[in-house]
């Protein structure tokens, strides 16, 4: 079942839109945490679409009972850093912490699907396929469907049992978190596709750093988050749509209003 929490009662559309499509709490922090609040701080629209309520995941030394009890809590932390980043509107999905791989594609393709055309974004951003800096399976497995969904959004002949309430919605670019050199994490080192956007957020690292506080949760990762996470450059790569001619430095950049 879904969970959603506006941040306003009534949004008008911005001119500009970007919506983010992540598997866990917290990764819309620590790999767009400064694309975000910078944004928001110039008055585009930014949705997030969360795959899974990250059950499966640390708590710093928190106590909890059960998986139920720890997706509470990341729920709440995600709806306090989504709100303190700016962002206008958040749906949860509930799918499986740390089994994305193994769900039914097609239903996870089809909630991303109709997230954009309700959103209707110019620029969608998600993870890459080697899984993003950690490797996680999980981030690989939402790369694969959110990049089907960008593909998919603009048919009317994909999900038709959506079109009674929303129509179908083509963004204009696509673009995968990525970075220079080789991430290490705990599971191995790991390249992204190589950069075409670089993005100076030093302006919103403190922006950065509260909604991370907010992943109450996840704190024993601070070590880690302001080496890797907190970057004066975050990077992305274009995978698909409207073509670059060169590495640009706003993921809008030659995109026609309205488009």
């Amino acid at each position: 079942m879904a969970v959603r929490k506006k941040r306003r009662a009534s949004d008008a559309p911005a001119r500009r839109r970007l919506t983010c499509v992540f598997a866990h709490p917290d990764d819309e922090t620590f790999a767009t945490g400064g694309l975000i609040a910078k944004c928001t701080a110039s008055g585009i629209r930014v949705d997030l679409f969360c795959a899974t309520d990250g059950d499966a995941g640390r708590s710093s030394g928190i106590p909890v009972a059960s998986r139920e009890e720890l997706a509470e809590l990341r729920r709440n932390e995600l709806f306090s850093a989504a709100r303190f980043l700016g962002i206008s509107e958040l749906t949860l999905r509930g799918y499986p912490d740390g089994a994305l791989p193994t769900v039914d594609a097609d239903q996870l393709i089809g909630d991303i699907v109709l997230a954009l055309r309700q959103w209707r974004p110019q620029v969608v951003v998600t993870f890459g396929p080697e899984g993003a800096p950690t490797g996680h399976r999980d981030h690989s497995a939402i790369s694969r469907a959110a990049t089907a969904a960008f593909f998919l959004s603009g048919l009317s002949t994909a999900y038709p049992d959506q079109l009674g309430d929303v129509a179908p919605h083509r963004p204009a670019r696509l673009f995968y978190v990525a970075w220079k050199g080789d991430m290490k994490s705990r599971r191995g080192s790991y390249a992204s596709v190589p950069p075409t956007a670089r993005i100076d957020v030093r302006g919103h690292l403190r922006e950065q750093l509260g909604a991370f506080l907010l992943h109450v949760t996840q704190r024993d990762q601070m070590d880690w988050f302001k080496a890797n996470g907190m970057v004066k450059d975050e990077y992305f790569a274009l995978a698909a749509g409207t073509p670059q001619r060169r590495t640009i430095d706003d993921l809008f950049d030659g995109i026609r209003a309205g488009k």
